[in-house]
């Protein structure tokens, strides 16, 4: 129920807030799936969230992020139901176990590989650790592309945000895993931004 209320005002307010167009929203699959994006924009994880409207999966969805989110008095509390938080500066494998978890049980999880906000005019290498959720949680990858923002609330800046086409990651044979990781991850974000590519819409 607390989900609930935090999914209809969020959804307000966004609205109110932004212009937002959704392509392809029926290609996110139910059940399981990894849902990840570029990221650029403090209001990203919540615009994929309440954009992506799975009937009532909005309460099988968490977020995975940065540890430091985690240390934040009453907003940590208010978040921490729907949280997967990792040690970005270690192996944090009891995240990485906990999301499989996740994938498995038949929830969604929303996480940016790039690990932190890139500008529009930065290159950072995604984290591979995506690669390696996908493959042991046997859950899809669904590639969602979001506009540039670094506008506040109720700048009414349009906003498109497209969801791609699922797919299955696959360990390539004659690649060592780290490789393997490497390409899969490198195929993830090259297919991210070529949605931010006007006939992809």
């Amino acid at each position: 129920m607390l989900y609930k209320i935090y999914y209809w005002i969020f959804w307000l307010v966004f609205r109110l807030s932004y212009n937002i167009t959704v392509y392809g929203r029926e290609k996110v699959p139910l059940g399981a799936a990894l849902l990840c994006g570029n990221h650029t924009s403090m209001a990203d994880p919540l615009i994929v969230a309440l954009e992506m409207k799975r009937g009532k999966e909005y309460n099988r969805t968490k977020f995975m992020a940065k540890i430091e989110l985690s240390r934040i008095p009453v907003i940590s509390r208010l978040i921490r139901s729907v949280m997967i938080y990792i040690d970005r500066g270690n192996a944090d494998m009891g995240a990485i176990k906990e999301t499989i978890k996740h994938l498995k049980d038949g929830g969604k999880i929303i996480i940016f590989p790039e690990g932190t906000r890139v500008g529009a005019d930065e290159n950072v290498q995604a984290k591979t650790g995506v690669a390696m959720m996908a493959l042991r949680g046997g859950a899809p990858i669904v590639p969602v592309y979001i506009t540039p923002c670094s506008k506040p609330l109720l700048s009414r800046r349009k906003i498109d945000v497209v969801f791609g086409e699922p797919f299955m990651a696959e360990k390539e044979k004659g690649l060592s895993t780290a490789e393997a990781y490497r390409k899969i991850t490198d195929d993830l974000m090259e297919r991210i931004h070529m949605l931010g590519e006007v006939p992809a819409k």
